[in-house]
């Protein structure tokens, strides 16, 4: 039988973020400190600290290094992908066995490759507006993140290309060379105007909200005159605490949706909704814990509902 290496690393995160968020919300005072510590980080962080994974803990503004990393390889993957279904240039053959390691020996085509396009250039725009935010808009406090944090920003940037790249039609893989595929307009259908719209919304929400939490700490000069967490308002925030948690989701909905028929996609985006509504719902019980005027009306994660 076929084993998937990238179907069990993000079927792991996925599982492993769901235990533990069932573990730390409802019975976190019974777990282990160091469980708890290792979970916890940034202004919800542990009180208590464990001195053993206190070494294993990095300044949270390493953030950035990862997205250096995503920019970088998510430009190789769509100039890989351009060069394939516009300029007809062959991949490369140790590219294709590198999919086959990480994804099947025996891949099949599940979208085609205006499909793969389409969904590589969002993570390309994606990738790059997160090396800016986090290298030039996000202000870091001297908070620190367990290193797992750190290596599975890694691990979630090398799997997302990796995956739309082991499942898009010939040349990148090796069955059926002889029927390469090639971008066509033709082949842009509702389902990929949808997603092509959801992720440009919530691409362009998210800019908003990271901007609105930098305002919060900065003057009208853009100099930072505050460390301090404050109630964010205006746009998302009145109806949700994490609005920019809820657009990543979003974003990866909608290459779900353009991806429609993967058979890696809907483990990477079950690993990024549970990840983000757990952020987003401890970021939501902070606030409020934090603030006693904060609105009730408020949403924690999704507009009216959670």
């Amino acid at each position: 039988m076929d084993v998937s290496f990238l179907k069990i690393i993000f079927a792991f995160m996925a599982f492993s973020i769901v235990i533990l968020s069932v573990l730390i919300n409802l019975i976190e005072s019974k777990l282990p400190v160091s469980i708890v510590q290792t979970f916890r980080y940034g202004k919800f962080s542990s009180e208590k600290k464990h001195f053993l994974v206190n070494y294993l803990e990095v300044p949270k503004n390493w953030f950035k290094h990862f997205y250096v990393f995503a920019a970088m390889w998510s430009t190789l993957g769509f100039v890989l992908v351009i060069l394939a279904f516009v300029f007809k240039v062959p991949v490369p053959e140790f590219i294709i066995h590198f999919l086959d390691m990480v994804a099947l020996k025996n891949r099949r085509t599940s979208y085609n490759a205006t499909a793969t396009t389409v969904a590589m250039l969002c993570m390309l725009i994606q990738c790059w507006k997160r090396f800016y935010e986090t290298h030039y808009l996000s202000i870091f406090s001297n908070s620190k993140i367990n290193i797992s944090h750190y290596a599975i920003g890694y691990i979630h940037y090398f799997g997302c290309i990796a995956a739309i790249l082991a499942e898009a039609p010939s040349p990148f893989t090796s069955l059926s060379v002889d029927h390469q595929s090639y971008f066509l307009i033709n082949d842009i259908n509702i389902r990929l105007i949808i997603g092509i719209i959801i992720f440009l919304w919530a691409f362009q929400q998210q800019y908003l909200a990271n901007v609105n939490l930098v305002n919060l700490r900065t003057d009208k000069e853009g100099k930072v005159i505050t460390y301090e967490h404050k109630i964010p308002t205006g746009g998302l925030f009145d109806k949700i605490s994490c609005p920019h948690l809820f657009c990543e989701m979003l974003m990866y909905m909608a290459i779900y949706i353009m991806l429609w028929g993967s058979q890696i996609w809907p483990y990477i985006f079950f690993w990024v909704l549970s990840n983000q509504c757990e952020s987003a719902m401890l970021n939501h019980w902070w606030y409020q814990s934090k603030f006693k005027m904060y609105p009730k009306e408020r949403y924690a994660f999704i507009p009216y509902i959670l």
